[in-house]
């Protein structure tokens, strides 16, 4: 099981605060990632897909897209488990990186 919780309060002068935190179970699977150039700062603005993978590489379906944050930063999720996911990332026409993601 894993979870997580957060949250910002601000009290006000003299308050007092009670308070309980209850984190549900959490099942699905995701993929946050972070795309670098060779000098290792982040890429704004590339294209990064998400492809379900067939195991012979014939038929690779494209299941969502993004672009890269200003921090390189891009999620995809919730994804199957035990499913091979194929991720393409782009920049200015020029593929920077490909990576094969098996979950288990």
């Amino acid at each position: 099981m894993s979870g997580y919780a957060k949250f910002y309060f601000r009290p006000a002068e003299g308050e007092q605060i009670k308070t309980a935190v209850h984190i549900e179970p959490d099942c699905r699977s995701a993929l946050c990632g972070v795309v670098l150039d060779m000098n290792e700062r982040p890429v704004r603005d590339a294209l990064v897909l998400l492809l379900k993978a067939s195991e012979d590489g014939a038929d690779d379906i494209i299941l969502a897209y993004c672009f890269t944050a200003e921090d390189g930063s891009f999620v995809f999720g919730p994804l199957q488990g035990n499913a091979l996911y194929l991720v393409r990332i782009f920049k200015s026409s020029v593929r920077l990186r490909e990576l094969e993601i098996k979950l288990e």
